[in-house]
């Protein structure tokens, strides 16, 4: 949910590389429009000639809450050039979040995309339903994207539809537990041992609220489309659906999605190891996790890389563990980020862009790959950077990107490795996020918000109420 993920995490990655910097371009972008010469090229499965002249637009650039990925960023696009000296970047920068639900429906409504413009893996329906969007099959293969072949399914099945590509990756994750190690030890847990079913996730997170001092045991979220994306992703960790086979109806009202709610109720009315403040927008998880007041949070890796470069929090705290289940580490909510090409471009802009996202997002030690800047910039800067990749990436595991990466991160990454072996050495399954998932979350987070807010709360009637809508939502798509 990027980035959501995620679904909020629209940076990357638990790596400096994939800081997502932003260029000291303007917002200004290209018109869009074929200029109707010869020489702007055609869609022959080939990449970019170095010595085309185009301009191209592209937003989510890191803005100036990123310091250290804005000097990246301009720094990638005077290194593209070098390749490609008559190519000329618009980047749109962004700072907090990079994508707002409501502003990019808005965008879609007014038409007003840059040239290659960001999108979560949630966002497929409506960035297809906007008409915006092109078909990029004939661009992209082994040639003009290095690896494509290699992509893993469950990529794929997320930039296609209807067996045509739509759009390139930049963040692919799933979702685990962040907990702080630091909590886990004052509580008298094993910190190498985070809990892996949700009785166990229930009791420490008790035992942690018991230190007192403002700490809470677990954190969840009650709006912002969170509070539905993080009821997804625990209601699939016990084996629930969000949708019937055919996604023409909502199939949480189940046994699953009565445990989900009825155990974050418990947990704040009963246990007291949730805090009483609810937590409606993404961004404000974060400061009670980097400050040592929270024990536990359903999220990606990405969450640490936010806490340590964004919020100066102790990058040594932190581990990452398995998405909990009903009996041991289960399937977990998988997600991303990626950019899709807009309409009416010409075929030499489009290669542009492809050949772009490719050096800066999908290449190994270049880019948000480029651990080896990183590490230098971990020793010279006074901005903390997190060198560390505990996350499947796009490709399988036997390809020679993952392989390149694995390489430079032995010998760049400056995070703990092993707090994170929780996580990384029990993989789990990744399921894909439903259909209208944006349009779903929003609904469920009146639920998550019911359950968590007030103390006399009837599950099954906030799942009723939430089912109708949803059936409502389903049905239009």
């Amino acid at each position: 949910m990027n980035q959501n993920a995620s679904r909020r995490f629209a940076a990357v990655a638990l790596a400096a590389g994939m800081l997502l910097g932003t260029a000291a371009c303007g917002s200004s972008s290209s018109s869009g429009k074929p200029s109707g010469n010869a020489a702007d090229g055609v869609a022959d499965g080939k990449p970019l000639d170095p010595n085309a002249t185009v301009t191209i637009s592209i937003d989510c650039a890191p803005g100036a809450d990123q310091a250290a990925g804005k000097a990246n960023y301009a720094d990638d696009i005077a290194l593209f050039k070098v390749k490609y000296p008559n190519v000329t970047i618009n980047a749109k920068p962004y700072v907090g979040q990079c994508e707002v639900p409501a502003q990019q429906t808005a965008e879609y409504k007014a038409h007003d995309e840059t040239g290659a413009f960001h999108a979560y893996f949630t966002d497929r329906e409506q960035t297809l339903n906007s008409a915006d969007a092109v078909d990029i099959s004939g661009y992209v293969n082994d040639q003009t994207v290095p690896g494509y072949s290699s992509m893993l399914t469950s990529v794929k099945q997320n930039i296609s539809a209807d067996n045509k590509v739509y759009a390139l990756p930049i963040n692919y994750y799933s979702t685990g537990l962040v907990y702080n190690r630091d909590l886990f030890k004052q509580a008298g847990l094993d910190p190498d041992k985070p809990p892996t079913t949700w009785d166990e996730l229930q009791a420490d997170a008790k035992k942690i609220a018991a230190l007192g001092n403002g700490v809470t045991g677990y954190e969840d979220y009650s709006g912002g489309n969170t509070g539905g994306w993080h009821f997804t992703s625990e209601l699939y960790s016990l084996g629930g659906k969000m949708v019937n086979d055919d996604g023409t109806k909502a199939a949480f009202n189940s046994p699953q999605g009565k445990q989900v709610l009825q155990r974050l109720h418990d947990m704040r009315f009963t246990d007291q190891s949730i805090a009483a403040a609810p937590i409606t927008q993404w961004a404000d998880a974060f400061p009670p996790l980097a400050t040592g007041k929270v024990g536990m949070f359903i999220g990606a890796p990405d969450v640490v890389k936010r806490l340590i470069e964004v919020l100066g929090a102790n990058k040594d705290a932190f581990g990452v563990g398995a998405m909990p289940g009903a009996s041991g580490p289960a399937s977990s909510l998988g997600g991303g980020d990626l950019y899709y090409f807009k309409k009416g471009q010409t075929p030499n802009q489009i290669k542009a862009e492809i050949a772009w996202i490719d050096f800066e997002y999908l290449t190994p030690d270049q880019g948000q790959f480029n651990f080896a800047r990183s590490k230098t910039l971990a020793g010279s800067s006074k901005d903390p950077v997190a060198i560390s990749v505990p996350q499947p990436y796009f490709w399988s595991a036997d390809s020679p990107q993952i392989q390149a990466i694995t390489t430079s991160l032995k010998t760049n990454g400056n995070l703990p490795l092993s707090n994170y072996d929780p996580y990384v050495k029990n993989p789990t399954t990744s399921v894909n996020e439903p259909p209208a998932a944006q349009q779903l979350y929003k609904v469920l987070d009146s639920a998550m918000s019911g359950a968590l807010t007030d103390p006399n709360a009837n599950v099954d009637s906030l799942l009723s109420t939430a089912e109708s809508q949803a059936n409502k939502i389903l049905a239009n798509q």
